[in-house]
């Protein structure tokens, strides 16, 4: 492994997505073992997610007791004299509890699902699958040319920051910068990569036109307000630059051969009408990747594409690599019925009681291989216009 081609990146602060006005990076070399403090972050190639990241303690905390005032080798940006500081950075690296589930501590309550151990390898079979059922692509915009030129990427929601990393090896020349609101992103990353704990649905403080390319996947449905954010996404766009979003639509289970139909008792359709229900009252929706196309035209994209893929849910198909999805799907489904459903159940007035009850039937009919049923998988992507 080349030491010298990684970085350790603890991203402290944060006030507007996606640049961070206070932030310290560590970097690490082969000629120089000691951590020393830069602008922006820089790193190597890791394949796959390092083991649970771990984020130093705030170096503001030890520095004289460990250096002496004089010797600190850490630098803070003070440019910006807001109110992030040192509380702000306790805060987002900082987690709530909540009937056993821990989530985001950033903009609390702002995301709906948890952001433990189980959610984040829920993600990463996601991510797995979800480049399986697309033949193994990490996109579906025409953007290579973009990536092989050093282009500027931005993953919107990028979670665990499996895709950014992927990508960084992929297209080594490539920048990609990934936001979430958790910090549970490695800490040795890509040295063309570089996390940042922010809500994307606050202004960006970045310059507009910088980006060759915009992702977001699995995170459309729990946005507020997407018209927003798709004024914000292209502005920031080159002209000619792509925006993709990938999200599967679970608002009901679909069926081609009639082992299911509407008049099938089924408790998992009733976990989703519930989950529906929850997740518009804390004003998101679950269908919110059917409209993506529409709402790109609107915000005035161009060339918009969508491509849309069967994802089965369990091992029902003849084809081996849907069966494979189809296990995938029905693994992270299963591991995250509860931590999912937690908030937006609640929020239409279920206790905890009362789920607990209710999963047990949900996950019989999941793992009932008897009904041969599928989600759409679904990719939209829109060109900004070379002269908007």
């Amino acid at each position: 492994m080349d030491f010298g081609k990684y970085s350790s990146s603890a991203h402290l602060y944060s006030c507007s997505a996606p640049v961070a006005s206070h932030h310290i990076i560590l970097q690490s070399t082969q000629e120089n073992d000691s951590w020393t403090a830069s602008g922006w972050g820089s790193s190597g190639a890791q394949a796959g997610r390092m083991s649970s990241p771990s984020y130093p303690e705030d170096p503001s905390e030890n520095c004289q007791e460990d250096f002496g005032y004089d010797d600190c080798p850490f630098e803070f940006d003070d440019s910006d004299e807001s109110d992030c500081s040192s509380s702000t950075t306790d805060s987002i690296r900082d987690h709530v509890y909540e009937g056993g589930l821990r989530y985001h501590a950033y903009h609390a309550g702002k995301y709906a699902y948890p952001n433990d151990e189980n959610e984040q390898s829920r993600e990463e079979i996601k991510h797995t699958m979800s480049v399986m059922l697309c033949d193994g692509q990490s996109f579906l915009a025409p953007v290579e040319e973009a990536l092989e030129h050093g282009g500027q990427v931005l993953d919107l929601g990028t979670g665990t920051g499996i895709w950014p990393m992927q990508l960084a090896e992929e297209y080594p020349d490539a920048v990609i910068t990934g936001i979430d609101l958790s910090p549970i992103q490695p800490s040795f990353v890509p040295e063309n990569v570089r996390f940042f704990v922010d809500d994307i649905e606050d202004e960006w403080v970045d310059p507009e036109n910088k980006y060759d390319y915009i992702h977001m996947r699995f995170a459309l449905h729990t946005l507020k307000d997407r018209k927003s954010l798709m004024e914000r996404v292209i502005r920031h766009l080159k002209p000619g630059g792509y925006f993709e979003i990938q999200d599967i639509d679970a608002s009901y289970p679909r069926c081609d051969d009639h082992t299911f139909t509407s008049d099938t008792p089924y408790a998992f359709r009733d976990y989703l009408k519930y989950f529906e229900a929850g997740l518009k009252a804390m004003g998101a929706d679950i269908s919110a990747i059917q409209k993506a196309s529409q709402e790109m035209r609107a915000a005035g994209f161009e060339d918009v594409t969508e491509i849309t893929k069967k994802l089965p849910l369990g091992l029902w198909p003849a084809d081996k690599k849907l069966r494979l999805c189809g296990l995938f799907w029905r693994t992270a489904v299963m591991d995250g019925l509860k931590g999912l459903c937690s908030r937006p159940f609640q929020a239409i007035g279920l206790t905890p009681t009362q789920i607990e009850v209710f999963l047990v039937d949900v996950r019989k009919a999941v793992m009932d291989g008897s009904f041969h049923t599928y989600f759409p998988l679904t990719a939209v992507y829109g060109r900004k216009p070379l002269d908007p």
